[in-house]
């Protein structure tokens, strides 16, 4: 049934809206993740319009000193501390509810449509813009080559490889309009990304989905894996890198593993066998693989 339009629903609903954005926008974004970026702080309620993280300068290696000489002169190690800044940039979604809408149809379907367009809009302009920064601050391609606009940029890279850092948690704002009868919501969060070293990830040029262009496939992943390990690129707890990538190269993984196109289908590994049954693969060749449809293309 249609739920009541009287001033203390009307405020219900502006109250559990307010209320479930964060968790609703928790469960959409994918890039602020301690397990795909480790370095990531809050600093709402502080002053300032960008954070600065502290890097730690390339060492130099013990070396052969002869007996008498200088070992500053021949391995000079010293500590110079580099930095990387955050500045924060706010990004925002409106939605208008009409009254008409508000008074025909169901609570839950009214509250959860809002909350849904509010939290999807924040998660993926967060998602999109560092997912962008992965673009241009990695540019060792261990994927295909071809005509740029056809082809997806996805990424390999340490949970070290990027830093977070978030000025305003997601919050809406609310009030009625009595001139056009309609309840106006503004989401906003205000918040930023940076690469913290270049050497630490890697990208994987593959064939957008629906496009007849070449395909990466899991040596890709294999190769951008071997290549962080040889930059000393740290990984996650669970002892892996991260891959991102999107629905088009996660089909050209799932045909090389289960073999799709051969005339026969033969005896296939544990990763075929889960690769044929869900058309995923969690973790392979040392990356935990994480979907997202927000990947920039090559151009």
């Amino acid at each position: 049934m249609s739920f009541s339009t009287s001033s203390g629903t009307i405020e219900q609903m502006y109250a559990d809206i307010v209320q479930d954005l964060v968790p609703f926008y928790m469960d959409k974004v994918l890039l602020p993740n301690p397990q795909i970026i480790l370095n990531s702080i809050s600093v709402e309620g502080s002053s300032g319009d960008q954070v600065r993280f502290p890097l730690e300068n390339s060492l130099t290696n013990a070396a052969t000193v002869a007996e008498g000489a200088s070992i500053i002169a021949a391995a000079n190690s010293d500590l110079t501390p580099t930095a990387a800044n955050i500045a924060f940039t706010k990004r925002g979604v409106a939605s208008d509810v009409t009254q008409e809408a508000v008074e025909d149809g169901l609570y839950d379907m009214v509250v959860g449509t809002t909350l849904n367009r509010l939290s999807s809009g924040l998660a993926q302009a967060t998602d999109v813009a560092g997912l962008a920064l992965c673009k241009t601050s990695f540019t060792g391609n261990d994927g295909v080559t071809g005509a740029n606009a056809k082809f997806t940029q996805n990424f390999v890279i340490s949970p070290e490889a990027l830093a977070y850092a978030a000025k305003r948690e997601p919050v809406v704002k609310v009030w009625f309009n009595p001139n056009e009868d309609k309840h106006e919501f503004r989401g906003t969060v205000r918040n930023g990304f940076t690469a913290l070293r270049a050497s630490f990830g890697r990208t994987i040029k593959s064939n957008k989905l629906g496009e007849s262009q070449a395909e990466a496939n899991v040596q890709a992943i294999a190769t951008s894996v071997a290549n962080l390990r040889a930059a000393n690129a740290p990984v996650g707890a669970d002892g892996m890198y991260v891959g991102l990538i999107d629905p088009g190269f996660e089909l050209g993984i799932n045909k090389q593993l289960a073999a799709v196109g051969g005339s026969t289908i033969g005896s296939l590994s544990d990763l075929g066998n889960n690769a044929l049954r869900n058309a995923m693969i969690a973790m392979i060749a040392g990356a935990t693989l994480y979907r997202s449809n927000n990947l920039p293309d090559a151009s």
